[in-house]
């Protein structure tokens, strides 16, 4: 498979119906005119090129990586389509690992699943999207103070920060398949009428 480019990821939202535009009021409290669902993606082939889409970063960015670590309840999807991705792109073995909400008493118990990081590992954090940063580094901070392992950084679909605004990560590396500026950039060259609303949120000047 060629990289996937920043349009043709975009197109792939619209189609799947995960980038959806309206009027939304995000967890952060903001009210947006798009909405960003990766749970809308559900079958095998649009699973697996999302899959590919995070694996590319994966390889550009954070080149031997260890485990992919995924945040519930999104982050588990986005963590498995992306191992076998990566697998099958690179022929390099990559392991998953991810959290529950409330840990397990019965059975294999406790609160994490897959591959148990170690203290050498190299772990990259997986979501959907990034808005302020804070659920990714309450994610950095439960792996580090479980497992005395450093994080290497975080990987998300859609980076939907408005303009200057902070990561919220700190020293930690954050990459995107795409950003607010690129799905503005590809609405505009279709002429789309939903740019216009997007610049606003981008300038911090939307207010639904």
């Amino acid at each position: 498979m060629q990289n996937i480019s920043k349009e043709e990821f975009i197109r792939f939202l619209i189609d799947e119906g995960a980038l959806r535009f309206g009027n939304f009021k995000l967890k952060s409290g903001l009210f947006s005119p798009f909405f960003i669902n990766l749970g809308d993606i559900s079958s095998g082939a649009a699973l697996h090129y999302v899959g590919s889409a995070i694996a590319q970063r994966v390889k550009e960015d954070f080149d031997g990586a260890d485990i992919l670590y995924g945040p519930p309840y999104k982050g588990i999807t986005l963590v498995s389509a992306a191992a076998i991705a990566y697998e099958q792109l690179f022929h390099q073995k990559i392991y998953t690992c991810y959290s529950r909400k409330e840990a397990k008493t019965h059975g294999e118990a406790g609160m994490f699943v897959g591959r148990l990081p170690r203290r050498e590992d190299r772990v990259v954090v997986v979501d959907d999207v990034l808005t302020t940063g804070g659920t990714k580094v309450e994610a950095i901070r439960l792996l580090e103070e479980t497992f005395d392992v450093c994080v290497s950084g975080v990987i998300v679909t859609v980076d939907r920060r408005i303009r200057e605004a902070d990561s919220g990560l700190g020293e930690y590396a954050l990459s995107s398949v795409i950003t607010l500026p690129d799905m503005i950039a590809y609405l505009q060259a279709k002429n789309d009428e939903h740019a216009r609303l997007l610049i606003d949120f981008y300038e911090g000047k939307y207010n639904g």
